[in-house]
């Protein structure tokens, strides 16, 4: 069977990882708010998806970006091995879009070695790299310039599609690739037709639909899907 060489996260992760730097930044820098409780934490132990991959057991973790303020999407791909953050991004260009893409990165960049290097993290990895990552990710913008064929500002979202789809296929260097958004969305509705009629057929239920239990992959016990809150508590002593 061929390794498991990437995963995934949902929209929500970079919220919780802008969230927890606020947090950490305004207590200066206290380490106590990275926990392997927070949502961060159960991300990359394998709590929060579905799919329930923890990070120790795959090379690249697909993370896809909605940067709000400017109604964009991106993708980043992060390649453990190369300790390095690669951005692909649909459009490149205007000051205000380049600084809030900027700022989303360098939050990925900043708080995930934190969590992978807090000892209550314990994943039993088979890939030391994962544990002795400094605290200085190397950030690659991918260059995608030749990527369209016809380009408009609102199919950011179909070319993160497209660049996470590229990548689990280990196509990394998307330079040269032509794509045709219309197409590709047409394919894609397609694919979303099909999906739909199996899943009937079948009468299988997709992540949005599930409640209850998410089981650990490392033998740990059950945790509710919400059960860990996106704000982390630090008790004081009254003096």
């Amino acid at each position: 069977m061929k390794p498991i060489t990437y995963t995934t996260t949902d929209v929500w992760f970079i919220k919780w990882v802008c969230a927890i730097e606020q947090q950490w930044l305004s207590a200066k820098k206290d380490m106590r708010y990275i926990s392997p409780k927070h949502y961060v934490g159960q991300y990359i132990r394998g709590f929060k998806m579905l799919a329930n991959v923890s990070w120790d057991i795959v090379y690249n973790i697909i993370i896809p970006v909605n940067v709000s303020e400017s109604f964009h999407w991106i993708m980043i791909l992060f390649r453990i091995r190369h300790r390095c953050l690669y951005v692909y991004d649909s459009f490149i260009g205007g000051a205000l879009n380049t600084k809030n893409v900027h700022r989303h990165v360098q939050s990925l960049a900043t708080i995930i070695p934190l969590f992978l290097n807090i000892p209550q993290q314990a994943l039993q990895s088979k890939y030391v790299y994962l544990y002795y990552l400094d605290y200085n990710f190397i950030i690659i913008h991918c260059n995608v310039l030749t990527f369209f064929y016809y380009y408009f500002y609102n199919d950011c979202g179909m070319y993160v599609c497209a660049f996470a789809e590229f990548i689990s296929h280990e196509l990394f260097d998307i330079s040269t690739k032509i794509f045709n958004a219309t197409n590709h969305r047409m394919r894609y509705g397609m694919l979303l037709w099909d999906y739909a009629r199996k899943k009937q057929n079948d009468g299988a239920i997709s992540e949005s639909e599930v409640t209850g239990n998410v089981t650990s992959r490392l033998g740990d016990p059950k945790i509710l899907r919400d059960v860990v809150s996106p704000v982390v508590t630090i008790k004081t002593r009254n003096r």
